[in-house]
């Protein structure tokens, strides 16, 4: 199998140290440098997309460029009709180009993945088996959480010139924690208003958003709300989903659920033995064995996602409420 890898920054480099300790080997990479890194210094490198798709063929594309360049990078890719398409997460930094996107999709038979590894998180994926257990009966309501200080994500880059910290590459607290709007879509289903307040507080000397509070309302009745931001000097993500019977509670953090039903029994599941890379490996492993696997996450689901967050900057950007669901720009 023929890989090509689009963008090597610290999650391209995390998918190919990934993909290569899953035994593949014929794997091609774009960097705008032209040079690799000594330790994948075999590998054989092209400048531009451009200059990679006129010179071979590829079985696989791993698109890992800035959240703005997206869109351009895997229409590229689609209209070079790659069968496996493997683009990370948002989508894009607008809804511009998402119809031409997927209309480019269309065209072929092929499989695009949205790269949500939180989908092959083990807590998370307890959780929608107690959900789909009906364990704690019709769910009312869910507040999910996530803080995480921007300085510590690439210890080694200057987080001030990094992409979370410009407009114009797609960064901001919101589409860069954009797995919240995501895993509540797979869990529970399509917003229908949503309310939003967002900050640049100025404490990191960026010019996005570090701050966001969401109020939004299912199409099933069910309310909820997320909190996201930058600033939390320890790591916080956690989801509260409160039932007709009873509540589920995920903390990635610490590993573990909880949850408690109508007879007030109250019981937990722990998987503080996975390692964060596990769930990465596992998603690679699927997509690129081409499976038909539930936790993956297709274009439109992923444009949904997307949706929900730009409508969300509306939103606090007009003071009004929005549907998502019928939300132009």
């Amino acid at each position: 199998m023929k890989i090509l890898i689009v963008g090597l920054g610290s999650i391209g480099t995390r998918h190919l140290r990934n993909i290569l300790s899953l035994g593949y080997s014929d794997i091609f990479i774009v960097s705008r440098s032209g040079i690799l890194p000594i330790e994948f210094s075999s590998l054989s490198v092209y400048p531009t997309l451009a200059e990679a798709l006129s010179s071979s063929s590829f079985d696989a594309a791993v698109i890992c460029t800035p959240t703005a360049r997206h869109c351009a990078d895997a229409k590229k890719v689609l209209a070079a009709k790659i069968p496996l398409v493997y683009l990370e997460k948002p989508v894009s930094n607008s809804l511009a180009e998402v119809d031409e996107l997927l209309l480019l999709s269309q065209q072929y038979v092929n499989n695009v993945v949205v790269g949500y590894d939180l989908h092959f998180d083990k807590g998370l994926q307890k959780v929608k088996q107690l959900l789909e257990d009906n364990i704690i009966g019709k769910i009312v309501s869910v507040n999910a959480q996530v803080g995480q200080f921007l300085p510590d994500w690439r210890p080694l880059q200057d987080y001030r010139h990094g992409m979370s910290a410009k407009k114009e590459t797609g960064g901001g607290v919101m589409l860069d924690l954009i797995h919240e709007f995501d895993y509540l879509l797979w869990l529970v289903g399509k917003p229908s208003l949503v309310a939003c307040q967002y900050v640049h507080s100025g404490n990191l000397e960026i010019e996005t958003e570090d701050v966001c509070e969401v109020l939004f309302r299912f199409e099933n009745g069910v309310v909820g709300t997320i909190h996201l931001d930058y600033l939390q000097k320890k790591l916080v993500r956690n989801c509260l989903i409160t039932g007709s019977t009873g509540t589920i509670s995920w903390n990635l953090a610490d590993r573990n659920v909880e949850w408690i039903n109508q007879n007030k029994e109250q019981e937990f599941f722990s998987y503080a033995n996975e390692e964060r890379n596990d769930r990465f490996v596992t998603i690679m492993q699927t997509f690129l064995q081409n499976e038909i696997d539930p936790r993956l996450t297709n274009l439109e689901t992923g444009i949904e996602s997307l949706k929900w967050v730009i409508a969300a900057k509306y939103s606090a950007e007009n003071g009004v409420f929005v549907n998502p669901q019928t939300f132009k720009l």
